[in-house]
């Protein structure tokens, strides 16, 4: 069965002198394996074409049962070279195809993921906007996809609106458990529940709202650094926590992680 669709390479591995095993994302038909035999020959007709963070074209010979899929051709869509050329935004590149891989199933339509994976790596190519921004506003529209965005303007359980910041100072409960923000009331339901409660900054929640509704467009020139590294803190972890484990790429520091704060003990 002969397949074709638009392609992202999540990751590539070398397969003898000339071939590679490439593991893609697709919109239609989730994560698919690919065996690109002689990949590196100048002849081949996806040769120099199978690169990191570009959008592709790719047709491929599916059977039933079979580990990897043979690619039989492609195409460049959109080149995004501009990532590989800063190391920072390399890094943040290379988080959103982990991430991107840790959802896709195979066989399984994946049309949200892929545009919003599509976006980021518009938005890291184009440099217009600060990588961090650009990756925890995808990092939440991933949480969306998974069912699991966090509640940062309501009560995660009863759905109450939160009251606006009434100082720069000002604190929320939070748990990540009970699925994010919550009232008084809650708050203490959830303690007596056994859940881990938290006090995150109401500032914070509040241009994390901003980023998940509006993007990271409307945050550009808006946000000051410490801000910023606050809300990046504050994804990443809650993130990690849904994840139960760090990814590989965030290992090193993604956005200025590593110290920044984040989820404190009332």
């Amino acid at each position: 069965m002969i397949r074709s669709d638009r392609v992202l390479i999540l990751r590539r591995f070398a397969y003898g002198e000339t071939s590679l095993v490439l593991h893609v994302l697709t919109p239609n038909f989730g994560r698919v394996h690919l065996l690109a035999k002689g990949a590196y020959r100048p002849t081949s007709r996806y040769y120099a074409v199978l690169d990191l963070f570009d959008t592709l074209e790719l047709e491929w010979s599916h059977a039933a049962g079979r580990e990897l899929d043979t690619l039989r051709a492609g195409d460049l869509a959109q080149r995004r070279l501009a990532i590989s050329s800063d190391l920072f935004r390399y890094r943040a590149g290379l988080a959103a195809l982990e991430l991107a891989g840790l959802a896709a199933q195979e066989g399984q339509p994946v049309r949200g993921l892929f545009a919003r994976l599509e976006l980021v790596l518009d938005e890291l190519a184009e440099a217009r906007i600060d990588a961090r921004l650009a990756l925890s506003a995808f990092e939440l529209g991933f949480l969306v996809e998974l069912g699991l965005a966090p509640a940062l303007a309501r009560c995660a359980a009863c759905g109450r609106v939160a009251p606006p910041a009434a100082s720069p100072r000002a604190s929320s409960v939070f748990s990540p458990g009970a699925g994010g923000r919550l009232c008084r009331r809650c708050a203490e339901e959830a303690r007596a529940s056994g859940r881990r409660v938290f006090a995150l900054s109401t500032r914070t929640l509040e241009l994390a709202a901003v980023l998940a509704n509006d993007g990271p467009e409307a945050l550009a020139g808006r946000i000051s650094d410490a801000e910023l590294e606050k809300v990046r803190a504050f994804v990443v972890r809650f993130l990690e926590y849904h994840l139960e484990s760090r990814p590989k790429s965030y290992r090193r520091t993604v956005g200025g992680v590593a110290g920044a704060p984040g989820l404190a003990t009332p």
